[in-house]
């Protein structure tokens, strides 16, 4: 039997309806799915940008790494300074490819004779 029995609908004003639709695709879900979720109390978060994937498991790797040198330095007293090294300049360079996606401007493309 379905659990999801009742209905309900709403009048919007325009301005209202477009604010609502904006949200509701920045969120990446359907509004069935966005109603359900803040009548629950959640507040559904934007979707992240498409890097998102590729920051964290550039990250993950990262960690998986550190996480490899630190059981060998546990497990045999000894730290090997250059793969540590190597990990850490990775590391740095992920930073600033983040802080890169997020806070430098993009450059606006215009059509050829836009500005004539």
């Amino acid at each position: 039997m379905r659990n999801r029995t009742k209905t309900f609908s709403v009048r919007l004003s325009e301005k209202e309806f477009e604010n609502l639709e904006k949200a509701i695709k920045k969120c990446g879900i359907t509004k069935s799915e966005f109603v359900r979720k803040t009548a629950n109390r959640y507040l559904p978060k934007e979707r992240p940008p498409n890097e998102y994937n590729k920051f964290i498991t550039l990250l993950t790797e990262i960690g998986n790494e550190l996480y490899g040198i630190l059981g060998i330095a546990k497990s045999t007293g000894k730290l090997d300074v250059d793969k540590l090294e190597k990990q850490v300049k990775k590391f740095d360079e992920a930073i600033l490819i983040i802080n890169k996606f997020y806070t430098v401007p993009d450059k606006i493309k215009l059509k050829e004779g836009a500005l004539k």
